[in-house]
């Protein structure tokens, strides 16, 4: 059962009505919070790490970084786009990510459902990724290019 503050938030579009995996929903939850234990968030509970994305290893790990700057992840969501026979979009800003993904995703038509389930799986992909790396020293993904 969902918390009753989720009905009036833009956002409910993407975790509802969906064939996602209950944990990749979970962390697309998490994501939607800025509730993902990236670097910056541990930084602030005063534990020591490296502050870099481990998985372009250019700018300090945000959610916004991870998921809408990172060229690892935009490279991804740009093959993905290009899968699904859809236009990338070029990222100005989280909101605007955001923003782009709830507007394409309303609704009950099969593009929408299609879109919004594989949304929330790459958003689950990309956090497992960014773990392996982070803590295993090692890639899940084959090809990262």
């Amino acid at each position: 059962m969902w918390p009753i503050e989720l009905i009036g938030v833009p956002w409910k579009c993407l975790m509802f009505a969906n064939g996602a995996r209950p944990k990749a929903r979970f962390t697309l939850w998490l994501q939607l919070q800025n509730r993902l234990l990236t670097t910056d968030r541990l930084l602030t509970w005063g534990i020591d790490v490296d502050q870099s994305c481990k998985l372009c290893q250019g700018q300090v790990e945000t959610r916004d970084h991870l998921f809408g700057h990172c060229p690892f992840t935009q490279n991804l969501w740009q093959r993905l786009l290009r899968w699904l026979m859809r236009p990338y979009h070029s990222v100005a800003t989280w909101e605007d990510h955001l923003e782009w993904v709830i507007s394409h995703t309303k609704g009950n038509s099969q593009d929408a459902q299609i879109l919004r389930l594989v949304y929330i799986e790459y958003v689950h992909t990309v956090w497992i990724e960014r773990n392996q790396q982070t803590f295993e020293n090692k890639s899940r993904l084959a090809d990262d290019s």
